[in-house]
């Protein structure tokens, strides 16, 4: 893959079973919906609700291991077709991929996401005759782990026929290890990039390539997958420009792959924007829980009631949800007897929060657990933390106080 799949093109190609490798069958690899399909004859003889591996060679890609076939469909008559949904597609130009061996060192991820962090446009200066552009590679030295990471900013560069040239902006996150680790191990450590990236600037989105360095042959192999962790949250923390938040990510970024306790938590936060909640007290529950994993890890007293850990908090609580003080007197027990009506079934409870007000109550604990999180680390630039109090202020009070304006019912 030289820029990623074209997820709207399809390939044709030739698969067969690891045990029956002369038995080849024609195929046609598509994509639904980000996933990787294959529609072929090609099945073994035992019943099962999947093939672990298919084996192939394809037009314009070259050897593919499909890993994780799930059948979608069969059908049977004069012959009998199954359509396949692939967990994992290794792609090679020169050699098959042998996925249960394979250990990897180094590998790069090329994400969009990256070049709106850096937030620069591509622009020409006809007066100059210059190409005003950004591109750097920074590295972050992780000593702890022996984990070199990577971010770069650079410009690609593609041609339209005779009648143009395109130039956009590309970002990508290049992993080093000393170590050889599983594929598996490797999509963990891209994970919590996503997570540290979700934290400090909001969002993320599917990656436009995945590629890894054969440790066999030393050249670069390609791997898809649907990832979904992260890449539909709509939610968001604060919006950053990475070189105003550079200074603070290598400290960042050893706490998310070196502090057990800090990873935990940032797992807990991050629970609240990988996929979609199916109400507003179940994302307040969420939050409950993440700031409860903080205080057990990081809070002086430790393990004790949750109205005396959100009082210890106060002075953040009071500059992002603007309480007054009357509002803040019956806040912590508030929360506490929300907090037993939804998780622990006291339904005794009276004078607890609305649907629509336990939304807004979860974003407000979201963004003063990210701020305490980051507060406990050091080197952290004050700017950065002084972006989570802004920003949560600015939904907790401004975006609650419209949406009731919005969502009255004037009947």
């Amino acid at each position: 893959m030289i820029d990623g799949f074209d997820k709207n093109k399809k390939y044709y190609g030739e698969v067969w079973l690891a045990e029956k490798e002369n038995e080849k069958h024609f195929c046609v690899m598509s994509f639904n919906d980000d996933e990787v399909w294959l529609e072929t004859n090609l099945h073994s003889e035992r019943r099962s609700y999947k093939e672990p591996q298919i084996l192939g060679l394809l037009t314009g890609l070259g050897y593919i291991t499909f890993i994780d076939c799930r059948i979608q469909h069969s059908s049977s008559g004069i012959t009998e077709t199954r359509i396949y949904r692939v967990k994992y597609t290794f792609v090679s130009d020169r050699h098959l991929i042998d996925t249960k061996t394979l250990k990897i060192k180094e590998f790069y991820v090329v994400n969009d996401i990256i070049a709106k962090w850096v937030n620069h446009t591509i622009w020409y200066d006809h007066t100059e005759d210059k190409l005003h552009k950004k591109v750097f590679k920074d590295e972050y030295q992780i000593e702890n782990t022996n984990l070199k990471i990577t971010i770069s900013h650079y410009q690609n560069i593609s041609t339209k026929r005779q009648t143009g040239l395109n130039i956009s902006n590309r970002g990508a996150i290049k992993f080093e290890l000393e170590e050889p680790v599983s594929i598996l191990v490797a999509i963990e450590f891209y994970n919590h990039f996503q997570k540290v990236l979700q934290l400090i600037f909001g969002r993320s989105e599917k990656f436009r390539k995945f590629s890894f360095k054969c440790l066999g042959c030393g050249e670069d192999k390609d791997l898809y997958y649907n990832d979904t962790q992260l890449t539909k949250s709509t939610s968001t923390f604060v919006h950053t420009e990475y070189s105003k938040v550079k200074p603070s990510l290598l400290p960042i970024f050893v706490a998310a792959y070196c502090n057990e306790a800090f990873k935990f938590c940032l797992d807990k936060l991050m629970e609240n924007f990988i996929g979609r909640h199916p109400s507003h007290n179940k994302r307040f529950i969420n939050s409950i829980s993440a700031y409860e994993a903080y205080y057990k890890n990081f809070s002086k007293e430790g393990k004790n009631q949750l109205f005396k850990r959100i009082k210890e908090n106060k002075d953040i609580f009071m500059k992002i949800g603007d309480f007054t003080d009357n509002v803040w007197k019956e806040f912590p027990n508030k929360i506490v007897r929300a907090r037993d009506y939804h998780i622990h079934s006291n339904l005794d409870n009276r004078n607890i929060y609305s649907e629509f007000e336990l939304l807004y109550i979860s974003f407000l604990f979201d963004y003063v657990i990210a701020y305490l999180l980051l507060s406990k680390l050091d080197n952290i630039e004050d700017s950065l933390l002084e972006k989570f109090i802004e920003q949560g202020k600015n939904t907790f009070v401004g975006l609650q106080r419209t949406n009731v304006i919005l969502g009255s019912k004037v009947l």
